[in-house]
């Protein structure tokens, strides 16, 4: 068994010991009637209340980005009775334990002033993620220990975690917003989506599940990260 394997197999023992159910892509975390569906409700949305639940009840939505390996959707964990992410997003890899808080907006929010200043939504959004990333400079141990022992069981975390709010529809953005969003995002450190976005992520990691059924391509540790192949 290399480093990798043994590290992986760590991560995914501690964080089921801790309650947290994995998101697996090669297993299909999303499907096409899943990704129907949330557009659906993304359409008919007239505030964030109804996303967050539906990504509660099929956090595969929200575990971004390809690549075939671990991920966990945590829904508000609650930073010791202070704050309470929407979402903390965990992804394994070969560099660790990759964390990203995610601070959900409404879909409906227009995020620039017609002088260029951030709308109150996208400021709360990113003041939200900054107040979570102080909380963690000055309790990673808390945030990091096993819930056996107090803790939070979040392995890894600390106040360098990636940003992520999600806010708006792609259509309600100017080439002047995105000017500016990618300014915001520079200097914040955080990045700023539009929902539909999770439309496009999803429906590239359900072309890449199949790409990797095709070549029967090693995924995770339950998914046989050892060497076996897909089923």
């Amino acid at each position: 068994m290399n480093d990798y394997v043994e590290y992986a197999n760590y991560v995914a023992a501690e964080m089921k010991r801790s309650g947290y159910a994995k998101q697996c892509v090669a297993r299909g975390d999303v499907d096409e009637q899943l990704v129907t569906a949330y557009e659906a409700d993304l359409n008919a949305a007239s505030d964030e209340r109804p996303l967050q639940r539906f990504f509660e009840d099929h956090p595969g939505i929200l575990a971004q980005e390809l690549g075939a390996n671990c991920r966990w959707v945590l829904p508000q964990v609650s930073l010791g009775g202070r704050y309470v992410p929407d979402f903390l997003v965990a992804r394994l890899d070969s560099g660790g334990v990759r964390w990203t808080l995610v601070e959900l907006e409404s879909p409906t929010a227009q995020l620039f002033t017609k002088d260029g200043q951030p709308r109150k939504e996208l400021r709360k959004g990113l003041s939200q993620i900054q107040d979570w990333r102080t909380w963690l400079i000055a309790n990673r141990d808390v945030a990091r220990r096993s819930r056996n022992e107090q803790g939070l069981g979040l392995i890894g975390i600390d106040h360098m975690a990636n940003g992520l709010v999600i806010i708006g529809r792609r259509h309600h953005r100017s080439v002047a917003d995105q000017e500016r969003l990618n300014s915001l995002m520079h200097r914040e450190r955080i990045q700023i989506r539009s929902y539909d976005w999770l439309l496009e992520e999803a429906r590239d990691r359900i072309r890449f599940r199949g790409d990797l059924a095709e070549a029967r391509a090693v995924i995770c540790e339950d998914c046989d990260l050892q060497g076996r192949t897909l089923r």
